[in-house]
């Protein structure tokens, strides 16, 4: 049974272009499920952990997992209920227009197993490729969801799944899959050791205890594997057939800005 409905005050809006009225009054708000502006014409959901997403994304990816696309809180479709958002347009003209900026990266969700894109990996612009799986097949950095465990993972367009490990076992993941894309920034891979890394490494995930996770590249049996640095282990882990295995050398990866003071 859905909550009560809700419905907010007047929300800014991202203005509408003169010469571009036929199109609905946007939100400079977006889904990150689809990453689209919310717009007037939309239904708009939000989870009992208060994130909000379009009625159809939200509903299609809570038929595949449990837990909230954003926070990972557990979240049900029972716990779900619509809101209503006024929408206020301030009309400019287009010499005046500004889009608002993309973040230097982000972590998109990807459906897989999906019926739909079967035979057609789905690869996105800007997506970190790194090394193979143990098949040859290559892999993108991505991170999954495993319990409480926010897993760094390989993203396999190939095979339409994600690789990750835990407790000593390889896992397969279909659902709760992001895959990194960086907009407007640059990466590069430093050495590290015995659960060492950068001060600006990205981090991937955490433990179910809240240890921060990173993601990592060794070499493997001749092969350039991406893994998991699990600093308070003072190793890295990857999947390898079946198995967990490790290496206490490894390169860390690293994430900066464009146009940004860190040196």
């Amino acid at each position: 049974m859905e909550g009560e409905e809700v419905t907010s005050g007047q929300v800014p809006t991202e203005p509408t272009v003169l010469g571009n009225e036929s199109s609905p009054p946007s939100l400079s708000v977006m889904c990150p499920i689809c990453n689209e502006f919310f717009k007037d014409t939309d239904m708009i959901n939000s989870t009992s952990c208060g994130h909000i997403f379009h009625k159809n994304c939200l509903t299609r990816w809570l038929n595949r997992s449990r837990s909230c696309p954003q926070c990972r809180s557990e979240c049900h479709h029972d716990r779900v209920h619509r809101i209503f958002l006024n929408f206020t347009a301030p009309v400019i003209s287009p010499e005046n227009f500004v889009p608002l900026p993309r973040p230097p990266y982000e972590w998109v969700p990807i459906y897989l197993g999906d019926e739909d894109n079967e035979g057609s990996p789905q690869v996105f612009e800007g997506s970190v490729q790194c090394g193979t799986d143990e098949d040859g097949h290559p892999a993108y950095v991505a991170r999954m969801t495993f319990g409480r465990d926010l897993l760094p993972a390989s993203y396999i367009p190939e095979k339409g799944v994600a690789r990750g490990s835990w407790g000593c076992r390889a896992y397969t993941r279909t659902q709760d899959v992001e895959v990194l894309v960086l907009n407007n920034c640059d990466h590069k891979w430093v050495h590290g050791q015995n659960g060492s890394y950068p001060e600006k490494s990205l981090k991937t995930g955490h433990s179910e205890i809240g240890h921060p996770t990173f993601t990592g590249r060794c070499i493997y049996e001749g092969i350039l594997r991406l893994g998991k640095v699990h600093p308070s282990h003072k190793l890295m882990y990857l999947p390898h057939h079946d198995l967990e295995v490790s290496t206490n050398t490894y390169d860390v990866l690293v994430v900066k800005p464009r146009n940004s003071n860190n040196h």
